[in-house]
């Protein structure tokens, strides 16, 4: 049968399980800035009931109850929005990265504007068309070789920059990477932590938020799986191979690797420190970076950028050579291969001998006005016909250019240089699109992690106002069941003595 004390102790039960309760409710209206706490909930149960069934009892009326107990504290999250989130980080950084890069080539090339290649070219081109008409005049000579000096500043400051927002993301790479291997140590150290305090049967609640928050971070640096096990503790992978199993961290290194798209420069590879093998990385910021530093540089799939704008620069100059060469100058020479046949030439090769258009490499780097034509403006050839200064057939026909493809091409060099301005801007528009969908995605996903896990102040108040109400209910009881053992221990049994 029951004791008599048994409502002490099923109010010492309810004065337990409401304090708890309460404890909770504090501690989720502590935490209701932090962007990374799930709120909490204590799941109250009811303790075993008495009589408990052996065998022989005869069935009473029915079990009477002892009270409350906790069973769990709990962590509201929504397993399967953490894991499209983390998805949707992975997307959202990859695009917003690639977009600010693509912004920046923009900015490079500048079009269309007075500082553009653009402009440049056709400012040559009516340069050109001026000296077709004045073909005597050193001084409109001359503004053609100040106008092809502009055009060449602007193809080299062009390629430049791009050759330095291609070092700058290379260089980058290291440092993501030492990230990767950091947050892959902290998660862990957590994992062993969650480890033992799940053993124990209890649930390391603030942990696992701590390590959600890490996950996270490292999905807007790389694609990565997630797995739980049984012990609460996490392995993650970067396509299909391990970065974290249960409490080891395995870490990526960087391989430097020549490469004939850059000039004087390495490739940084990432690899596996552990085994040399390439790490499969596709999205996050650093997947991203390697996409757009392929992007400038090219791959054996893809022409880069920076070799579009190389192999224009080659175009333009060897049909603007062929051209110029046929003509004669103000001393009546031309139609030959003499050093001053070449209005442009590379810095990498002689002056003084044709240009070897086939071993010419990162045009856009090296190509500058010839610099015999430079100082003696004279040699520009503009006629078409030996000895007659006054004709300037030859010019025109270089100004030509402007509408005429070159021999062998179906475009004009001006429409060639735009399909590289038309291909930037359809990268550029499509990053920045998907950038904006992702973020539409991710804040529609966010919302929802927030429905489950935020903390609503008010619903916290109205708990705490329940809670405290129970409390006050369990301790009138512990009260009135105080005041009825005092009558039985103290008053039964004094009358007739």
């Amino acid at each position: 049968m029951r004791t008599t004390f048994s409502g002490i102790y099923i109010a010492l039960r309810a004065l337990q399980a409401q304090q708890t309760s309460l404890d909770i409710t504090g501690h989720n209206v502590a935490n209701a800035n932090n962007p990374h706490y799930s709120r909490q909930v204590a799941l109250h149960s009811a303790t075993r009931p008495f009589p408990t069934p052996v065998m022989g009892y005869t069935p009473s009326n029915g079990q009477v109850g002892t009270g409350v107990e906790i069973s769990q504290i709990v962590r509201m999250r929504d397993a399967f929005v953490d894991m499209r989130l983390r998805q949707q980080l992975q997307s959202r950084n990859y695009w917003a990265t690639l977009e600010e890069g693509l912004r920046q080539v923009e900015l490079f090339f500048n079009e269309p504007s007075e500082n553009s290649i653009h402009y440049a070219l056709d400012q040559l081109w009516d340069s050109l068309q001026d000296l077709s008409r004045d073909p005597e005049l050193l001084a409109v000579r001359e503004v053609v070789v100040q106008r092809a000096q502009v055009l060449v500043e602007s193809i080299h400051a062009t390629r430049e920059h791009l050759q330095r927002l291609s070092e700058n993301l290379n260089d980058n790479i290291p440092i993501k990477v030492g990230e990767v291997n950091v947050l892959a140590e902290r998660l862990a150290a957590l994992n062993v932590q969650i480890g033992k305090v799940s053993a124990t049967g209890s649930m390391p609640n603030d942990l696992l938020d701590e390590r959600d928050a890490l996950l996270e971070e490292l999905s807007k640096l790389v694609d990565i799986e997630v797995v739980q096990d049984y012990g609460n503790m996490v392995s993650v992978t970067i396509g299909g191979a391990s970065l974290v199993h249960r409490g080891t961290a395995y870490k990526l290194a960087v391989a430097r690797v020549p490469d004939e798209k850059w000039a004087n420069y390495e490739r940084n590879e990432i690899v596996w420190a552990d085994t040399g093998s390439a790490a499969q990385i596709s999205a996050g910021e650093i997947g991203a970076m390697l996409a757009m530093r392929d992007q400038i540089n090219g791959t054996d799939e893809m022409e880069g950028i920076s070799a579009a704008l190389d192999k224009w620069t080659l175009e333009f100059v060897q049909e603007f050579n062929r051209i110029h060469a046929q003509g004669y100058d103000l001393g009546g020479h031309g139609n030959d291969d003499a050093p001053e046949a070449y209005f442009f030439v590379f810095a990498d090769q002689s002056d003084l001998e044709k240009p070897d258009y086939d071993k010419v490499s990162f045009a856009a780097l090296q190509v500058r006005v010839n610099p015999l034509i430079a100082e003696d403006v004279s040699l520009i050839r503009a006629s078409a016909v030996k000895g007659v200064k006054g004709n300037g057939d030859n010019a025109r026909e270089l100004a030509r250019l402007r509408h005429t493809p070159p021999k062998d091409k179906q475009t004009t060099i001006g429409d060639a240089f735009n399909a590289i301005i038309a291909n930037i801007g359809v990268r550029t528009q499509e990053a920045i699109r998907m950038t904006e969908n992702q973020v539409v995605l991710e804040n529609h996903l966010r919302n929802l992690k927030e429905s489950v896990s935020g903390v609503n102040l008010d619903e916290e108040m109205a708990n705490m106002i329940r809670f405290q109400h129970a409390y006050s209910a369990a301790a009138r009881m512990m009260t009135a069941v105080d005041e009825t053992l005092d009558i039985i221990i103290n008053r039964l049994g004094i009358v007739g003595r």
